[in-house]
């Protein structure tokens, strides 16, 4: 099983179909969900799909977010993901990594737990690959 932290794109990619990063975000899912990956999320990633999914479901809004949020539960209930709050040290490393890197602030959450865990970030987030892990994905 390989630890990996996941931006937010890849999971809104898995639960909107329209997405640009649809096959890509189903790959990871379906990887977790095999047992191929841990997600490590810090939990600003939980308000972000939560947000977009929201914001861009056309059909079934209420439904998608009912199954979000469940299959969310159920990857916390059987230790398929880690959840980290932004304490105060995570701040500053987020801080540092958006000074360092001119990422956005959410984007900066992320790469910096990427950096704090040594793990590996997967994203499809141009700007991330391109400043921050310098198109190595």
């Amino acid at each position: 099983m390989e630890d990996i932290v996941l931006d937010s794109n890849l999971l809104l990619g898995y639960f909107l179909p329209q997405d640009p990063h649809h096959q890509r975000g189903q790959s990871y899912v379906n990887g977790l969900e095999n047992g191929d990956y841990r997600f490590h999320l810090p939990m600003l990633v939980l308000v972000e799909v939560t947000s977009v999914i929201s914001r861009q479901a056309q059909k079934d809004r209420l439904a998608l977010l009912a199954r979000w949020r469940k299959i969310f539960e159920d990857w916390e209930r059987d230790g398929r993901i880690a959840l980290y709050e932004l304490d105060r040290q995570r701040m500053v490393n987020a801080q540092n990594v958006a000074e360092q890197y001119r990422l956005k602030g959410a984007d900066s959450v992320i790469a910096a737990l990427a950096g704090e865990l040594n793990i590996s970030l997967r994203t499809s987030d141009a700007e991330i690959l391109a400043r921050f892990l310098g198109s190595s994905v």
